[in-house]
């Protein structure tokens, strides 16, 4: 458990189950592309007026990087109980490389250098800095082996199912592997068995010793029955074989 836990449980209960960080990073992300056209145009059009523009979103784009990451990091530590996966380190890197980016370009501008080439050259690091940052953020929902074409579709639970499944579990298990405990793999997994078996360990994971293992809890109130029900019936199609105890 961590300390934000209680605020996503609460969040949860009034019907947003989701990570808090992505909808904060379209607007740094969004802002720094706007400077980076806005300085450009300037330059390239001949538009000295669109100049201001490019310095405020570049203003507004350093404020915003703050709560960016400050909700970036709680998302990490409830939904991945703080480990470090490749994708994720990467990103605070790149994070830590357009800090350093936005603020040289606030010493440009309170120096009164608005107009120089440095600060052009600010608005185009800060754009590739954005754009690698929203790729590796894909890499963490989306990255791995993608599913048989056609095998989550066939039936709409089963869609419903590979949702789940890409907010929740993608980022720890790609291709039905386990970056964490790569001798847990999810493909396979005797968790699979039936439907009883796989909901009692998602609310309770234990590794095969009984210790309760990096896997955190999914209660009711983030992860409903009904849902856990079309993921399991996506991962057995996918990743795993139905027991002869049952399947979904």
């Amino acid at each position: 458990m961590t300390f934000f836990d209680p605020l996503y449980r609460w969040l949860a209960s009034l019907g947003y189950p989701h990570p808090l960080h992505p909808p904060w990073t379209h607007v740094t992300i969004g802002l720094t592309v706007g400077a980076f056209l806005f300085g450009w145009g300037a330059r390239v059009l001949g538009r000295p007026d669109l100049a201001p523009s490019a310095r405020h979103c570049l203003v507004v784009a350093w404020i915003m990087f703050f709560p960016t990451v400050l909700l970036g990091f709680m998302d990490w530590q409830h939904f991945y109980h703080g480990v470090w996966m490749r994708p994720i380190i990467v990103k605070i890197c790149l994070a830590a490389f357009l800090l350093v980016v936005l603020s040289a370009g606030l010493v440009l501008i309170y120096l009164g250098r608005g107009e120089s080439r440095f600060l052009l050259m600010i608005y185009t690091l800060g754009f590739l800095s954005v754009t690698a940052l929203g790729y590796f953020g894909g890499e963490i929902v989306y990255g791995g082996a993608a599913a048989a074409p056609g095998a989550a579709t066939e039936e709409a639970s089963v869609q419903a199912g590979k949702k789940v499944f890409d907010q929740h579990c993608q980022a720890c298990h790609p291709g039905g592997g386990n970056v964490v405990l790569p001798q847990y793999p999810l493909r396979g997994s005797d968790e699979l068995d039936n439907f009883p078996k796989f909901l009692a360990f998602l609310r309770d994971p234990r590794l095969d010793n009984g210790a309760k293992g990096p896997m955190p809890d999914f209660p009711p109130q983030q992860l409903p029955d009904r849902q856990a029900r079309e993921l399991h019936q996506y991962l057995t199609k996918i990743f795993g074989k139905p027991g002869p105890g049952g399947g979904p």
